[in-house]
């Protein structure tokens, strides 16, 4: 019976791998020329965010400006369901997932445009078009957003949560945007509604509503039961949409650092405020003040750490370079506020928090004497009760750190906020 089930898991993988079907962007040209290969950027060969490194782009990049409308076209390829994302970075950094994670302009359904199954009372079967999607793309059109100044730009097509078990995949247009009309960085906006759910504000996906779950193909990573068909919109609270990072905050002197600053300014070293200084003969220098203490411990100068809630380090996945680490914070006394701090390991002088999912928002982060990074609650997660656990996801800098290492070597610890 044991070698049974072996034998038919090894029939059912060998028959995923040769019907694994496959999408890219067909128009525009994407950096590699997909429609002429007819190959999808996916794992475990490409990983992305693009389907080729920047070094090995076949195409040139096209001049376009700001406002200005671009028809993206895919082929179906016989497989339902999921989501497109588009997002923009620099050039320049397109070899980076979280340069496109933080420039995210829409998310809409797979099959749109037109494209759908042949047979309508099989929507998740076949389709007659080609492969290079010349015949009934599936298509959609956006905007060159407003806010992307003149120079090198890329266009990131990244399709996820397609039937049945596939991975992530990913194409790139790069541009070379100079004029146009200028404006202000728009919000990130889901268009649902495909060819299951016409005119409804979600869409069919399987596995994933989210980009860096199904890394690999089959499904590796899955946040739905694996291979089974789901509908709703993309997930959009700071995942596949993450907001342009909170500049560091400057710390705010503690009160007597500032009444000795004010003292010193208006009347030099006397020490005295408001009135001409006391004629001596020695001046008496001003103390120098000593540094706040609590900056030595985090860059949001706090100092009560949360001793009875426990944070666990529950997954992390390693790219070349980035990396993503899954948290989970359990309570046992309740947190009216809370702040978590990563401490990384001493061997990650370069890592920095790009981008943080779920629960939380980057606070700040600091080099020195601590490398670490500090992530404070999201708006609706401020409030943590004892006994309940709070999930908290962050996309790193990797200095080519194996996932093991950093799991093993990173210290993370909650305070009171």
């Amino acid at each position: 019976m044991a070698f049974s089930r072996l034998a038919i898991a090894g029939l059912v993988l060998a028959l995923a791998v040769s019907t694994f079907g496959h999408s890219y962007v067909t128009s525009p040209t994407s950096r590699s020329n997909q429609k002429q290969t007819q190959t999808g950027c996916r794992g475990p060969n490409c990983l992305g965010p693009c389907d080729v490194p920047l070094s090995q782009a076949r195409t040139k990049a096209v001049s376009i400006q700001r406002g200005a409308s671009v028809n993206v076209q895919w082929p179906r390829n016989n497989h339902a369901g999921g989501f497109i994302r588009f997002a923009w970075a620099q050039t320049s950094g397109s070899d980076v997932h979280a340069n496109f994670d933080a420039g995210v302009q829409q998310i809409n359904c797979h099959e749109v445009g037109g494209c759908k199954a042949s047979n309508p009372s099989t929507p998740n079967g076949g389709d007659t078009n080609p492969s290079d999607g010349s015949s009934n793309p599936c298509q959609s059109t956006i905007t060159v957003p407003l806010h992307l100044a003149d120079g090198q730009w890329t266009l990131q097509w990244a399709w996820y949560g397609g039937a049945f078990e596939l991975g992530d995949y990913y194409s790139c247009v790069d541009y070379v945007i100079a004029g146009g009309p200028t404006g202000a960085k728009l919000a990130p906006v889901f268009k649902g509604g495909d060819a299951t759910y016409p005119g409804a504000n979600k869409c069919k996906f399987f596995n994933t509503d989210r980009l860096h779950k199904c890394v690999n193909e089959p499904c590796n990573s899955p946040i739905y039961a694996i291979g089974q068909e789901q509908s709703g919109p993309a997930f959009m609270d700071n995942s596949n949409v993450v907001p342009t990072p909170t500049p560091t905050p400057t710390p705010t002197p503690s009160p007597d650092v500032t009444t000795r600053a004010k003292r010193v300014s208006t009347t030099g070293a006397s020490g005295t405020t408001g009135k001409a200084p006391a004629p001596v003969p020695t001046p008496t220098p001003t103390p120098t003040p000593s540094p706040n203490p609590s900056s030595n411990v985090n860059c949001a100068g706090l100092t009560q750490v949360a001793s009875a809630t426990t944070v666990e380090i529950t997954e992390v996945e390693a790219w070349s370079n980035v990396f993503r680490m899954v948290m989970q914070i359990h309570a046992n006394e309740n947190l009216p506020s809370w702040n978590l701090q990563i401490l990384w390991p001493a061997d990650a002088s370069n890592t920095e928090v790009n981008s943080v999912f779920n629960a939380g928002v980057l606070r700040c982060h600091a080099n020195s004497p601590i490398h670490h990074a500090m992530i404070a609650p999201a708006n609706w997660a401020k409030s943590i009760k004892k006994g309940e656990t709070m999930t908290v996801e962050v996309i790193a800098d990797n200095t080519n750190m194996a996932s093991a290492f950093i799991k093993a070597n990173t210290v993370v610890k909650v305070f009171h906020a």
